[in-house]
């Protein structure tokens, strides 16, 4: 989810970094070495991933008949503290790779890429390979792209005679359709938000923000300060805030506990048990994929509403090769062969496998259409710009809040936000 929480993985690993890289040169980098034994790498992924890897690293295995992958499925919390040693390709975040690249514990793609000529980084999609780089080297290589997307309850939509969403609708569009299918007393609203009870952060707001031409800070590369007092954002902030108590198509904390359940996960049980019409989430949640936790509803997906303009976010993941492994080459040539293929849960990051037939194919006509366009509008933050922002969001997320519950006008809430922002000094970034 956006601004999310950073960790880092750290491993004692300088001596490994520098043994591995000094062998390097000699074992050819691009092109695959000829290889007299067989070899063996693991391979950690997310758990929910194991399906697909499995399937992709029997194909692998069956065109390089000396190198072996095993799968390690790995829980979501496991990949950001793997036991390095016992690993020799894995998944990870931009925001996790400045930890591992400064700990020594993974190796530079860079050597690879330029003697082996077996990657185009050209294809991929703009942004995806710069989140992934740092200090002008390349350390890993983009595994595929998690845009956040509408979600919509076709059966709520249908129950009501609304017209699906589709690429190109509007705020109006978005609060028409959410007027249409709210009813509160039946515990039915149009639209809600997500997070854990009881202090939701009001992610989507953020969002809403930008579609409007608001700012939150004066440059989202390289942050040096907060604009939660720029006149549009007040204004998306107050659009956003009506939603819950002018126009009631949206539910409040207290209104999504009594509606969908008493706990911390309220609101999400609202979704997958069909009690709300629309909800913003990564592509990668559809139908529960990410959740490990099916849907109870007829779904679809739609590019998110727009408004002055339009605007998402995107998030990268990457295969980095451990500093630590015995065979780096076959490291690379399984990164190369991932890079080719299409996977359940993400959006493709080279481009020409997103607008290929075989995408469509795989995902769907719908999903890849929503992903392709979705992708066109989205916004790559880098992790490191945003590394202490933290507290700042937090502030914004409360101010939010104060406006949802009528506590405060939006702007009394923005102007409060600012000052309180402002008290923390200035925004520091790693750029």
């Amino acid at each position: 989810m956006p601004f999310g929480d950073l960790h880092k993985i750290r491993n004692p690993g300088l001596t490994c970094l520098l043994i591995c890289l000094l062998m390097i040169p000699l074992s050819g980098c691009g092109e695959p070495a000829i290889r007299s034994e067989p070899v063996t790498i693991t391979f950690a992924c997310p758990a929910v991933d194991e399906e697909d890897y499995k399937e992709l690293a029997q194909r692998f295995n069956e065109q390089h008949a000396t190198i072996t992958v095993e799968i390690n499925p790995t829980p979501w919390e496991g990949l950001d503290n793997l036991a390095l040693d016992d690993v020799d390709v894995f998944v990870t975040w931009p925001e996790v790779l400045s930890g591992l690249q400064e700990q020594g514990d993974v190796l530079t793609v860079d050597p690879f890429i330029e003697t082996g000529g077996s990657l185009d980084l050209s294809d991929f999609y703009p942004g995806t390979v710069e989140l992934l780089s740092i200090e002008g080297r390349t350390w890993a290589v983009p595994a595929g792209v998690d845009v956040l997307v509408m979600f919509y309850s076709q059966d709520l939509f249908d129950q009501s005679g609304v017209p699906y969403p589709e690429i190109g609708w509007t705020w109006d569009d978005f609060l028409n359709s959410a007027l249409a299918i709210s009813g509160p007393d039946a515990g039915i609203f149009g639209y809600t938000t997500s997070g854990r009870m009881p202090n939701p952060s009001y992610f989507d707001a953020a969002l809403f923000v930008y579609q409007h031409g608001g700012r939150l800070f004066d440059d989202l590369q390289g942050p040096a300060r907060t604009t939660f007092d720029d006149p549009l954002t007040v204004e998306a902030v107050e659009w956003y805030a009506s939603l819950y108590h002018e126009y009631d198509v949206a539910p409040t904390p207290a209104e999504a506990r009594s509606a969908f359940g008493g706990g911390q996960y309220a609101f999400y049980d609202g979704m997958r048990h069909g009690k709300v019409g629309m909800w913003m989430g990564n592509l990668s949640e559809r139908g529960g994929l990410s959740w490990q936790r099916e849907w109870f509803l007829n779904w679809g997906m739609a590019p998110l509403p727009r408004d002055a303009q339009a605007t998402t976010q995107a998030d990268v993941e990457g295969y980095v090769i451990s500093s630590q492994t015995q065979h780096p080459d076959a490291c690379w040539e399984w990164i190369v062969f991932l890079s080719q293929q299409v996977t359940h849960r993400l959006m493709p990051a080279r481009r020409s496998l997103a607008e290929s037939a075989a995408y469509e194919q795989f995902a769907g006509e719908g999903v890849a259409a929503v992903a392709r366009v979705s992708m066109e509008e989205a916004v790559l933050i880098n992790p490191g710009a945003f590394a202490e922002l933290g507290e700042a969001m937090d502030i914004f997320a409360r101010a939010v809040g104060e406006a949802v519950d009528e506590n405060l006008t939006a702007e009394e809430a923005m102007d409060l936000a600012q000052r309180e922002a402002e008290g923390l000094g200035p925004l520091r970034s790693s750029q």
